[in-house]
């Protein structure tokens, strides 16, 4: 199972990089659970669906300032929203009802690694050993701080020429290089790719498809 403090970090991480300025001192990611047993981590305690507030954790985490490469008042390229990412094309992903989505992406058009398609994840997250591979720089892009009880890890953002899954391909997208420490898959599949995309799961089959908006 993904460590919270790893998935926590994703939306610490997300902060930075979309709004290319320190976030509160405290940023409130609160960790809640539905009535499927999967875990999932919102920003306030407003995001938490009502039903489930009173159950929610406070996770006790600090953003870090942008690193000098992401001045404050920038946005990363890449972000959505921005122009830089973009989704074109798509394709149909079959899984196991009950198991994580594991995907096959191709990352810089030449490195291929696996991730768990995680719609709980606002950024995408690769392990630094595959980005290298790809080509991408691990010390040009923002830098960010995750707090947890184990402590705290720096984690940076790394800027890809572009990640497909299948025909479904999305260009210049600033992920986040962590590894996440999940045996067999490099890392998670956010929502800033798949929000790119229209994206229906259909558990009794076992599909999910991704096709263009």
């Amino acid at each position: 199972m993904i460590s919270s403090m790893i998935r926590a970090a994703v939306l610490v991480v997300a902060a930075v990089l979309l709004l290319g300025r320190p976030a509160p001192s405290e940023a409130q990611i609160y960790r809640w659970v539905d009535e499927q047993g999967v875990p999932h981590f919102s920003e306030g305690i407003d995001s938490v669906p009502e039903r489930y507030r009173a159950t929610a954790v406070l996770l006790g985490l600090r953003s870090a300032p942008p690193a000098p490469s992401a001045p404050a008042g920038s946005v990363a390229p890449g972000a959505p929203g921005v122009g830089g990412a973009k989704g074109t094309g798509g394709t149909q992903i079959k899984f196991l009802p009950g198991r994580p989505i594991i995907v096959e992406a191709l990352i810089n058009g030449s490195t291929a690694t696996k991730l768990i398609l995680d719609t709980g994840a606002d950024r995408t997250v690769i392990n630094p050993r595959a980005l290298a591979a790809a080509g991408a720089s691990l010390t040009a892009g923002p830098a960010a701080e995750m707090r947890g009880a184990t402590g705290t890890a720096s984690v940076r953002g790394a800027q890809l020429d572009s990640i497909a899954v299948g025909g479904a391909k999305v260009g210049k997208l600033m992920v986040i290089s962590h590894d996440i420490e999940q045996e067999g898959v490099d890392g998670l599949l956010g929502r800033d790719f798949l929000e790119q995309f229209k994206v229906s799961l259909d558990s009794e089959s076992g599909v999910a498809t991704l096709s263009p908006k």
